[in-house]
């Protein structure tokens, strides 16, 4: 996942401005360079240290990298 596409996910402000929040919460950058920050780069941030697990229209899973590999070992996926 990049920045755009998890940006292409959030289709409301409130959903961005979680984006935000996850950001400053993990001190993702300087609260004052996250404030200049536009969308795409908060969510280029987030891409750096996330993985989306799923998208849905009003919400949207992440697991931080470092526990990706455990979390995606266990989901099982059903597909045609």
């Amino acid at each position: 996942m990049d920045g755009r596409e998890l940006s292409e996910k959030l289709h409301y402000v409130g959903m961005e401005k979680a984006a935000r929040q996850l950001a400053i919460k993990d001190k993702l950058a300087p609260i004052e360079e996250l404030a200049e920050m536009s969308e795409l780069e908060i969510c280029s941030l987030i891409s750096q240290n996330y993985q989306l697990v799923y998208a849905e229209k009003e919400e949207v899973g992440l697991v931080h990298n470092d526990d990706a590999d455990e979390v995606f070992s266990k989901i099982k996926y059903l597909s045609r």
